[in-house]
């Protein structure tokens, strides 16, 4: 009996051992890394962490002694750690790895990594970024999260927006095709920060101590930051407050519009090396990382040339109305010389900025030398196309006129007798237009280094033909072809030429199909596909990996046939419609194709936790979703043999 009585108090002990038990308040919250980084490496909330970059759901964790062993999980994916507090710190073990955190950020006095390496090789490196975050929220939900970005080789912004979930969570994917800044926008809160291809990054955001308008500037931005690039990006949250002090903006507004050219000059390369002197003075009681360092350097130098670019006319600025003016050859050499040929730059927004000033004509002197050169290749034209005399005469007079008009932009105007005779051949007459000012660029960043020139070319084709709809001259894209392009801008460009041409000359074929799609994308699919096993490819417009899996389709679909009861469905998500639809007909994708807005994503997202672009998975004749473990397309063989297998079951 005392035998008995002694195995179950053993049981009674272990089980009191084992008891499940939530976690208590104080270990909710963030926790940061105690090595002097300051970046946050745990996010505890009632029913899910943020860990690694990505959301873990967990229930009942295990209490043993001092210890919780948390089970936490995905769709399709488990993983155990282990916490315990220690005073004020949390000690977080994984593996055979333990974590010393805090749960609050210690100071400035962090432990860099001065001898850190930085891009070289391998700047340029297309492919796609995940953002995860968490908003505490100063008022009441929705809102919605952006991240928006300049891109080198193309036109205008880039701009991708959620929706943020009930319980503050969101999840970004974007592409990018070099390391560079980003702006990040959710509810009040607007800052930049540094991101790179193929990473995962994640941030807390405390809305509730934002501030606002201009005092914002000199604040440090609510963020917390984990991931890549988070040591750099707290370094940069730290320091940019401090340079914004000394950015003199106003002061700079003003003398831009009131000083002379060379005076301005002279004013702006001053502040410049009071902007470089606040970093090296920082830089050397803080040891940045290399980095901080080189982002803060080029930014700035970036910015006062962009300023400079940007006299031309902000100066002559007169009650809203812009009258450019020229600048000194010694001002705008000098400006040249402050870009060099190196990627580094372009970690900096204002790289594309600056690209995009050079590439307006906008000078009086410019726009002289652009309307005399395009006098004398129309003239030629229209000598060529007209030989009555009466129309030689009336070619002569108006050249004559058109060499005294002053408000013509570098453009010509026809007289209205031309304009008659010229209309059979007013294609040819487009085009040549088309090629002089094409040729007036060429000519015009003839001097600048090979990385900005291909920013300026690729961004000019963009906004000129490919972004507006409008068809590239030929004759212009076989000089492109020609010309030493930056490996990236020349793939931007080929893929954004191709895009067009298939836009317009190609229609749907038989077996695509376009299906509106419910708020429910798998409820749907479900009641859709009863009894049949549905392959999912959840894929992006601008994810290249997709993309390439596209070309091996048919070779997989030729093993199936229609009683085989396997159905192909492609789930288009965080990309343009239009884009979406061009790249639906280019790659021909037969089977059941859905468009997802930000809502339905979201949905979809929450069900099956997308981690990056493209995604697989299958729904099974019973229903089941299977998420791990599915092939895709350049598996080939393996993908046919694991679909016939879910369709023999």
């Amino acid at each position: 009996m005392k035998a008995f009585f002694t195995l179950l108090l053993s049981a009674l002990s272990v089980a009191h051992f084992n008891a499940q038990s939530s976690l208590p308040s104080s270990v909710i919250g963030n926790w940061f890394l105690v090595d002097g980084s300051n970046t946050l490496e745990l996010r505890v909330s009632d029913n899910y962490m943020m860990y690694e970059s990505d959301f873990w759901n967990f229930k009942d964790p295990i209490k043993k002694g001092k210890e919780w062993h948390v089970n936490l999980s995905q769709p399709g994916k488990t993983r155990q750690i282990i916490i315990r507090e220690v005073g004020d710190f949390l000690i977080l073990e994984d593996g055979r790895i333990i974590k010393r955190l805090s749960k609050n950020k210690l100071g400035d006095d962090r432990q860099r990594m001065p001898n850190q390496s930085v891009w070289q090789d391998d700047f340029f490196k297309s492919s796609q970024v995940t953002l995860s975050g968490v908003v505490k929220p100063k008022g009441e939900m929705p809102l919605t999260a952006s991240v928006i970005y300049n891109h080198a080789f193309s036109s205008g912004q880039q701009k991708f927006t959620v929706n943020v979930d009930e319980q503050g969570r969101f999840k970004i994917f974007f592409p990018l095709d070099n390391p560079q800044d980003i702006m990040f926008r959710v509810g009040e809160v607007f800052t930049m920060f540094l991101a790179e291809p193929d990473s995962k990054m994640a941030v807390f955001v405390d809305e509730e101590k934002a501030v606002s308008g201009i005092d914002g500037w000199y604040a440090e931005s609510p963020i917390s930051f984990m991931g890549a690039l988070a040591k750099e990006n707290e370094e940069l949250r730290v320091v940019k407050p401090k340079y914004m002090k000394v950015r003199n903006y106003f002061e700079n507004d003003s003398l831009q519009k009131a000083l002379e050219p060379m005076e301005y000059l002279e004013y702006r390369l001053d502040l410049l090396k009071e902007h470089q002197n606040f970093y090296q003075n920082y830089f050397s009681e803080n040891s940045p990382s290399r980095i901080v360092k080189e982002y803060s350097e080029r930014n700035i130098n970036l910015y006062a040339a962009n300023d400079l670019m940007r006299y031309r006319w902000l100066h002559s600025a007169d009650n809203g109305a812009l009258t450019p003016i020229d600048l000194p050859e010694a001002y705008e050499a000098k400006v040249k010389d402050m870009i060099v040929d190196e990627p580094l730059n372009m970690l900096a927004g204002e790289f594309g900025d600056l690209m995009r000033e050079f590439s307006m004509a906008m000078m009086p002197k410019e726009r002289v030398a652009m309307h005399d050169y395009r006098i004398e290749q129309v003239y030629g034209f229209l000598k060529s196309k007209i030989i009555s005399e009466t129309g030689r005469a009336e070619i002569e007079e108006w050249k004559i006129e058109e060499k005294k008009r002053e408000k013509h932009f570098g453009y010509v105007k026809l007289s209205d007798p031309l304009k008659a005779r010229t209309e059979e051949f007013s294609k040819e007459l487009l085009e040549l237009n088309q090629k002089i000012t094409w040729d007036d660029l060429l000519m015009r960043i003839d001097k600048l280094d090979p990385m900005s020139k291909s920013s300026i070319i690729a961004t000019y084709i963009d906004e000129s033909y490919f972004s507006r709809g409008n068809e590239l001259p030929q004759v212009i894209w076989d000089k492109v072809k020609t010309l030493n392009l930056n490996s990236t801008a020349r793939n931007v460009l080929e893929r954004k030429y191709s895009d067009f041409v298939i836009l317009k000359d190609k229609k749907f074929v038989n077996g695509v199909e376009i299906v509106d799609s419910e708020g429910d994308v798998l409820s749907q699919l479900k009641k859709t596909y009863p009894g049949k096993v549905v392959y999912i490819d959840v894929w992006a417009t601008w994810c290249g990996p997709c993309i390439t899996e596209f070309s091996h389709l048919p070779e997989i679909k030729a093993n199936f046939k229609e009683d085989d009861n396997v159905v192909f469905v492609y789930l288009g998500a965080q990309s343009e419609k239009k884009s979406w639809e061009t790249m639906v007909k280019k790659h021909e994708l037969k089977g059941e194709n859905f468009f997802l807005d930000d809502a339905q994503y979201a949905k979809f997202d929450q069900a099956v936790n997308i981690t990056g672009f493209p995604t697989y998975m299958v729904i099974t004749k019973e229903g089941k979703l299977i998420r791990e473990g599915i092939k895709r397309p350049s598996a080939k063989k393996e993908l046919v043999e694991q679909l016939k297998g879910f369709a023999k079951r």
